[in-house]
This record gives C-alpha cells, sequence and structure tokens, in this order.
C-alpha cells in the first residue's frame, strides 16, 4: 500500500486518493479509494480478475461509484539471438500516444463508454507506467492542464523528471520523463515544424505541430558501476506528426526537419557538453513517436530506405497529397485543429487512391522532396523493424515489407502502426534502402537489443475501438525496448 499525492479528478475537485496494486499471472488489477472529496462523499472504485464488467455498486450504496481499472498488461519478449555477458548499461524506452482528453469526442469513441472519463482513463494510464516502469517515456497528445495538474506531479513521486512543450495555446503537447536515479537533464531543443527550414520546401499549411529532443546525461550513480567510461549519455526525442488524412507531404517534409534537427542537436551537444569534441558517439541519439505514417508511405521510408525513390502506393499517395489544397482556416481556426478537421466539398474524398495523375508541377514538388531527403546525411532505423522479427515473427511484417509490427493504433474508425522507435545515425549516402540486419544495428550502433514490448496483431484485437473497459486506456498501444548500451 502507497499513499498518494492530491490529483484533480475530471471535474477539478481535489481528492486525496489511496492505491493499491496487485500483478499476479499476468492479470493487473488495483484499488483505488477517493477520500476527503470536498462534497463529503466517499469514493471508492474496485476492480479484479479478467472479467472487464463493472459492478453495479450504485444500487447498492448511491455514494460509492464502481471503476473497473484493468488493463492488458502485455510481456517484454526477449531477444534469443543476444544470450551474451552483459557489461554495458541497460534502460528502456518507451512511446506512447496517451489520447489527450481535449481531442475525445464521443462521436470519435462511440463504443468506449465510460473508459473516456479523465478520472478512470488517468488512473489506468498510470497504472501501466507502474507496470512497465520505463526508464524513458516520450508521450505524445499530453494535455497541457493534465500534465501540470497530474502527470507532473504524480510521476515525479515515481521518480521521474520531466519536460513538457506544446505550440502556444494548443490544448495539448509532448513530454519526456526520466528516470531522475539513472539519467540528468543537461540541454534540450523545441521544433516548431512550422518554422522550421526546408530547403525549397516550404510548409503546405499551418500544422501547430511540434517535437522535443532532450539530451540525458548518465547520472553520477551509473557512471559510477562503468568506471573510466566516455559515454555521456542519451539523445532522445518526441513528436507528434500532422494528422489530416492528405497530410503525407507535409509530414514528409516534418521528418526531414526531424533529422535535421537532430543532427543539429546532437553536433551542439557534443561540442557544449564534451568541451569541443568531435567524436559523435559519446551519446546515443533516439527519436520516439506518433509518426501518423505507416511502413509502406514516404515519411516513413524517407527516413529509413535511403537513398529514398517513391515508387508503387507511396509514390501514388505523396502525389495526391501534394496536388491538396488545405482549407485557408488560418491558425487556431476550428476547422485546422485535430478533433476532425475540414476537407472541403470540392477537393478529393480518398487519400489513398488506387491511381493518380500528378500534374508537372506536383511532379516537381514530388521530385524536390525525393532530392531534400537524399541531400540530408542523416538516417533513422526503426527498433521494431530490425528486431521484433527476432521475438514475435508471427506478428512482424504481416501487412508491410520492413518487418514491422501490424498495429499500434485500434481506433473505431481506423486501424493500424503509427507508433515508432527510432535510432538516429549519420548516413554515408551508402545503400541503406532495407532494412539493417539486427547484427548490422547492432555493429553500428554499439547497442544491444534485449527485450521488447509485445505488440498484438490485429487478430487477438476486439472489433470496438480503443479505449475500452479492462483491455486499453487509448487508443494507441505503448511500445517499449530494452536497451544495452556499449559504455
Amino acid at each position: 500500500m502507497m499513499q498518494s499525492p492530491i490529483i484533480s479528478d475530471e471535474g477539478g475537485r481535489l481528492v486525496n486518493s489511496m492505491e493499491q496494486v496487485e500483478f499476479k499471472d499476468g492479470v493487473v488489477s488495483t484499488s483505488v479509494n477517493f477520500t476527503d472529496a470536498p462534497d463529503g462523499t466517499e469514493e471508492t472504485a474496485r476492480s479484479g480478475g479478467q472479467a472487464a464488467t463493472e459492478s453495479n455498486d450504485q444500487q447498492m450504496a448511491p455514494n460509492i461509484t464502481s471503476l473497473n481499472l484493468e488493463f492488458i498488461a502485455r510481456p517484454m519478449l526477449p531477444l534469443k539471438v543476444t544470450q551474451t555477458v552483459h557489461k554495458g548499461f541497460s534502460f528502456s524506452l518507451m512511446t506512447y500516444n496517451c489520447l489527450a482528453q481535449s481531442l475525445i469526442r464521443r462521436s470519435l469513441f462511440p463504443t468506449s463508454g465510460r473508459a473516456l472519463k479523465w478520472t478512470k482513463r488517468s488512473m489506468v494510464l498510470l497504472k501501466e507506467f507502474k507496470h512497465y516502469n520505463a526508464d524513458v517515456l516520450c508521450l505524445q497528445e499530453i494535455d497541457y492542464t493534465q500534465y501540470y495538474s497530474f502527470w507532473m506531479n504524480r510521476l515525479s513521486n515515481l521518480g521521474y523528471g520531466s519536460r513538457f512543450h506544446r505550440m502556444d495555446n494548443k490544448s495539448h503537447g509532448v513530454a519526456i520523463f526520466w528516470k531522475k536515479d539513472l539519467f540528468i537533464w543537461m540541454d534540450q531543443m523545441l521544433i516548431n515544424f512550422d518554422n522550421e527550414d526546408s530547403g525549397e520546401i516550404e510548409p503546405r499549411k499551418t500544422t501547430n505541430n511540434v517535437g522535443m529532443i532532450l539530451a540525458l546525461g548518465f547520472s553520477d550513480k551509473v557512471k559510477q558501476s562503468f568506471p573510466g567510461t566516455v559515454k555521456s549519455g542519451i539523445i532522445v526525442g518526441t513528436s507528434h506528426l500532422f494528422w489530416h488524412p492528405f497530410g503525407t507531404y507535409e509530414r514528409t517534409r516534418q521528418c526531414y526537419v526531424i533529422l535535421n534537427k537532430m543532427k543539429e542537436f546532437i553536433h551542439r551537444v557534443h561540442l557544449s557538453q564534451n568541451e569541443h569534441h568531435t567524436d559523435l558517439t559519446k551519446w546515443y541519439p533516439f527519436f520516439c513517436g506518433d509518426f501518423n505514417s505507416q511502413p509502406f508511405d514516404a515519411p516513413y521510408l524517407s527516413i529509413t530506405s535511403k537513398p529514398v525513390l517513391y515508387s508503387g502506393r507511396a509514390k501514388t499517395v505523396i502525389e495526391c497529397s501534394a496536388a491538396y489544397k488545405f482549407p485557408d482556416l488560418g491558425a487556431g481556426a476550428r476547422g485546422a485543429n485535430e478533433d476532425g478537421g475540414t476537407v472541403g466539398e470540392d477537393r478529393p474524398v480518398d487519400p489513398v487512391p488506387e491511381s493518380f495523375q500528378p500534374t508537372a508541377e506536383v511532379s516537381s514538388l514530388v521530385q524536390k522532396m525525393e532530392k531534400l531527403h537524399n541531400s540530408l546525411d542523416m538516417r533513422a532505423i526503426s527498433l521494431y523493424a530490425v528486431a521484433y522479427k527476432h521475438v514475435h515473427p508471427d506478428n512482424a511484417g504481416l501487412d508491410n515489407e520492413r518487418g514491422e509490427p501490424e498495429i499500434s493504433n485500434w481506433a473505431y474508425t481506423w486501424r493500424g502502426l503509427l507508433d515508432y522507435i527510432m535510432y538516429i545515425t549519420p548516413w554515408q549516402a551508402s545503400n541503406n534502402v532495407e532494412v539493417d540486419s539486427l547484427e548490422s544495428f547492432e555493429k553500428l550502433s554499439h547497442i544491444t537489443v534485449q527485450e521488447m514490448l509485445r505488440m498484438p496483431p490485429a487478430k487477438e484485437m476486439s472489433s470496438h475501438g480503443q479505449p475500452h473497459d479492462g483491455e486499453y486506456p487509448s487508443d494507441h498501444l505503448a511500445m517499449m525496448c530494452k536497451l544495452e548500451v556499449e559504455m
């Protein structure tokens, strides 16, 4: 039993809570007792067992509210091919789109019911974080109000430090949390995609999308375990890219910005933190997040398959996207927000057409995008693409040629893979079109992939969308890797 700090419930009231968590046979059961509510009522939430049903405590005691706080706890899958003597530093890295409460509309989640309530959903999310116990969390769709009233304090009590970034008055943003006994914040770079340079290619519209990159140095505790190490820490970034169905061209531009800003920040950190040392291997760089892109689309391929040459579906979709004219809504206009947007009656309704005949202007735009990405001497390596086939081959490359799992998003209207954990590395203009083998990745990066969080294939998911009682508290699923870095 642990005493919890004061939290804010959905109605803005302050309540004290007591929590008891039990993990048994892969099932997560939680009891949460809310006491000392200002209105004098005592609220008690209980859950347990496999069932996702809610008890009818209201009929028995009108002042008692019962919440089912179970979730599907997935295992970490060990890589059998890396059974070596571990001499490096191991840590776990998670990416998770937590579904901003400010974006929830009942019409978008018609099957989610009470699972959408912040009072309940926040506690299930918290239980997930406690259960997986990641050392670094890269989170997207974190509400500004909930970060300061809930997440910052609750995760601080679990030993995490954090940083948050959003664009102006946008209701949500991105956050990175880290275990303070393992890492120390050293530096950061904030990305506002609408303002970032991308050569000849200008932003397609105001998106208000942001990113954030942190330099997290190894703590004294870690350094003492590896006397004489020349390694300094990790660089980790996160973002949530443009959501619009016709936004492939802009997302591809944003992916260029990510690699370019990572390159800039990596050099800056080495100069400022390592006495102008030019050895760029002292920091291990990662970028995680919701790319709103699948493994067969141009944004993903432009950074992971270099030199990139768009063909097939990827070419058709990015050409269609480049031809699309966004409504002139302006920043902050209702139709420009992430709660649905407006496409306009005179615009195409299919962002993934079977075929598309581009104009000369559109073809030129797409060729410029290829050239832009191929001019940048950086690339990304998806850790799930590299390693997941070694732990769960039945769900590696089911609907893609990159070895990625089938899904990370299971909403009511759309399902697929949108989230990634990337390792960022220089690119020497060599042929890196295909996915790196696990062996070549570990040799290149000096990182051993030890474990990966299991991702369910579509056939294991319920027909209804997420969030849902007893299943998942967001429409996305967390992804996580346990890594050992050479010291």
